[in-house]
């Protein structure tokens, strides 16, 4: 993976998700807007491509790690047979590395979405309310 294939992917995701609000004259998109799947892909393409968000988002640095990873973890280590047992471990430790790679997505979604709407004819305002970009047309 590139950081070329990371912007393409963002890209897509502001193309088929990015939705427009009328009141505030730009398009937006919250990564938890988009689908759990694509959220999902989103997270193995960046862990993919970067090992050191691979060891955060999959150990201690991650704020589920003790409530949510490890339990599910030990859970599933004590009876490694048991279907559903592997299903629900999947699925814990699939959400909680998705949740703690969101800020990295939602970085990458925002370039892209100045882009986009820069192509739309509206420009970033210099100004931050709240730490949100707003944008306005030229």
């Amino acid at each position: 993976m590139s950081i070329k294939q990371l912007r393409t992917f963002a890209k897509e995701c502001v193309d088929n998700y990015a939705t427009y609000n009328k009141l505030d004259d730009f398009y937006s998109l919250s990564v938890s807007d988009l689908p759990s799947f694509i959220q999902d892909e989103f997270a193995a393409i960046i862990i993919a491509d970067d090992n050191s968000y691979a060891l955060e988002a999959n150990g201690s640095d991650n704020k589920h790690w003790e409530s949510k990873m490890l339990p599910a973890l030990v859970r599933y280590l004590k009876n490694s047979t048991d279907k559903d047992e592997a299903i629900e471990f999947k699925n814990i430790w699939r959400e909680c590395v998705t949740s703690y790679m969101h800020p990295k997505m939602q970085e990458l979604i925002d370039e892209s979405l100045s882009s986009f709407n820069s192509d739309f004819g509206y420009t970033k305002k210099m100004s931050q309310v709240y730490g949100v970009h707003t944008y306005g047309s030229i």
